[in-house]
């Protein structure tokens, strides 16, 4: 395999670093840049190095080729694209920076041959997607986009994202000859580009790059642990993170989103997490009565006497699956812990699913880290609101590494699809135009995903609902 010289844009925590070292690659994150200095502090402490603090907006193709790094990985901001904000995509100023990098990967004379993008759902329908696109095809990219939570890899939370993978066809190594993406016919006429028509799977394994982009794969489904092996011992009361009961009395009918510690599903956390703003902020531990499963969110005072406690910081680092140092802390809840279909033999051990020629591996935290770390560590003088709201706007280490290792590095023998027309100066101008986005979906609906990937008794209607009512 290629030894990947990686370069990470908009670090935060190091959530992409983190999920690169866990993918098993053969390489080194080279330099990370970043300009929020809480999570700069964070990101020196748990890796040694502080990212660089210049504007991304202010690099120029000199200063990102002196590095001579063969991959990105970006997770720009969210806010452009976000439901709970203003929409504003490619005029919000915080958009600024990854259109810029874009303008600078055009002009690369060796750009990268791999990169990867995370954001918030609502990215794969914006203008700034389309131009990402639009750009990569052009460069002779080929490329494999999606819309999947951690959930669909084994891991109990319900943070819905959009990935997408991109390598250059000449890094496959064959020579390629034009094929139609729909079908065998050798003699048909390869498809135009258009970003609307781009497939954008919602279920896990994606089709290998040499794979018929169009394969109809199932969600693979996974063992998923109960929450009670992410959480504190000592913090089973969590009097210190107790939600307090005026806060619930003043928020009739509304519908808290309550988890027990056998639960196998959380909300997607947020950066308001552990505020008074609750409201679709993440779930909420029960932890009294806990012999009592249905609630009646009309009646505030019942919901008021059931201990309902925020996860810490810690258990919320857990279920993100960021490498901990616990010798330093809580006990490790994995330790003695046997996960069912866990691969025993180390990373680098994978099995097939299905007819696909991507690798799927059991979910297990132990093989997101080196017992030597890096591990994620918060500086001291950080209150448990500022670690909630880095948390929140990072990412899920082991999703990262799955799509790393399982679809971006994985090589197979054969030729990338789908194979286009080649591209002309007009496609970027043209296609730029619509916003309409481009999800296909040949698999499943994202309720339908998490229905399938349900490991044990399912939910009512309300329930589903109440976890629904979310947002990024």
């Amino acid at each position: 395999m290629t030894s990947i010289r990686a370069l990470e844009f908009f670090s935060g925590i190091g959530g992409l670093h983190f999920g690169f070292n866990a993918s098993g690659a053969n390489g080194q994150v080279l330099e990370s840049f970043d300009m929020n200095q809480q999570a700069n502090d964070t990101y020196k402490l748990s890796f040694g190095k502080s990212p660089i603090s210049r504007g991304i907006d202010r690099l120029m193709v000199k200063d990102i080729e002196k590095y001579n790094a063969n991959c990105w990985l970006l997770s720009p901001p969210c806010q452009p694209y976000t439901r709970g904000g203003k929409l504003l995509d490619d005029q919000d100023n915080r958009a600024k920076p990854l259109l810029h990098l874009l303008d600078q990967l055009e002009k690369m004379k060796t750009p990268p041959q791999y990169l990867f993008l995370e954001n918030v759902k609502n990215f794969e329908t914006s203008r700034s997607r389309q131009r990402l696109v639009t750009l990569l095809h052009k460069m002779g990219y080929v490329f494999r986009e999606c819309l999947l939570a951690p959930y669909n890899f084994g891991v109990p939370n319900d943070r819905l994202r959009y990935f997408l993978m991109a390598r250059l066809r000449s890094s496959f190594g064959v020579s390629i000859s034009a094929t139609s993406t729909t079908q065998d016919n050798t003699d048909s006429k390869p498809e135009k580009f258009d970003p609307e028509t781009e497939i954008i799977y919602t279920s896990w394994p994606l089709p290998a790059f040499v794979e018929e982009p169009r394969k109809n794969l199932q969600q693979h489904t996974f063992n998923i642990p109960e929450l009670q092996k992410f959480m504190d011992e000592d913090e089973k009361d969590g009097k210190d993170y107790l939600l307090s009961r005026q806060l619930i009395l003043e928020r009739p009918n509304f519908r808290f989103d309550i988890l027990q510690p056998s639960s196998t599903r959380s909300a997607c956390f947020t950066k308001a997490y552990g505020s008074h703003h609750v409201a679709g902020g993440g779930s909420l531990l029960q932890t009294q009565k806990m012999d009592q499963q249905e609630y009646d969110f009309s009646n505030s005072e019942s919901i008021a006497d059931l201990g309902l406690r925020f996860l810490t910081p810690t258990e919320v680092a857990r279920i993100h699956v960021f490498p901990l140092d616990e010798k330093h802390g809580s006990p490790n809840p994995f330790e003695n812990t046997t996960i069912t279909g866990t691969v025993e033999s180390g990373p680098s051990s994978e099995h097939s699913s299905g007819d696909s020629l991507t690798a799927v591996r059991p979910f297990n935290p132990r093989l997101a880290q080196g017992p030597e770390g890096p591990f994620l560590r918060f500086p001291d003088k950080l209150k448990a609101l500022q670690r909630y709201k880095l948390l929140g706007n990072s990412l899920n280490v082991w999703v990262v590494a799955e799509l790393l290792r399982g679809v971006l590095f994985a090589d197979h023998p054969g030729a990338p699809r789908p194979e286009y027309q080649p591209a002309d100066d007009g496609d970027g101008e043209s296609n730029a135009k619509s916003s309409n986005g481009g999800k296909h979906d040949i698999t499943t609906s994202e309720e339908e995903v998490s229905n399938k990937t349900q490991d044990g008794p399912q939910e009512d209607e309300s329930t589903r609902e109440a976890k629904r009512a979310r947002v990024d």
